[in-house]
């Protein structure tokens, strides 16, 4: 079953804001590949369309924003509604990047993380927010 155009422009999002550079540093060069070509596509159709043009360039100053991330979704959707082959080019590639990085797996089991951490799945198994042994009443 084909997934839905906001569902694809919600998985979408992210890999257009952040951008090849930024997976390629954490996900490895063939995400970063099929990030990079998910923005050429998205940039290539909002050429021309100054209110499009203007949400990419907002949400890639803060690609961590959730209203730049929702506001470039309803864009996409919009697009995608207009432009069936357009919609498919955006399905076909969230679909090969959900499968190209179905086998990283990162384990953190241990480890501080600092910084924002970007997940887009499922989460399976215990996630502790904070300080474990601080938080716990003495």
């Amino acid at each position: 079953m084909p997934i839905d155009l906001a569902s694809a422009a919600a998985i979408a999002a992210p890999f257009v804001a952040k951008g090849a550079e930024a997976f390629s540093k954490t996900a490895g060069d063939k995400l970063a590949g099929k990030a990079a070509e998910l923005f050429r596509a998205v940039a290539d159709k909002f050429s021309g369309d100054s209110y499009a043009e203007q949400t990419l360039d907002q949400v890639k100053e803060i690609p961590e924003s959730k209203g730049r991330l929702g506001a470039l979704s309803v864009v996409l959707v919009e697009k995608m509604e207009f432009d069936p082959d357009f919609a498919e080019k955006i399905r076909g590639l969230v679909n090969e990047a959900q499968n190209e990085r179905s086998d990283k797996i990162f384990n953190f089991s241990g480890q501080t993380v600092h910084g924002n951490q970007t997940v887009i799945d499922t989460v399976h198994g215990t996630v502790n927010i904070g300080d474990a042994h601080r938080d716990r009443k003495q």
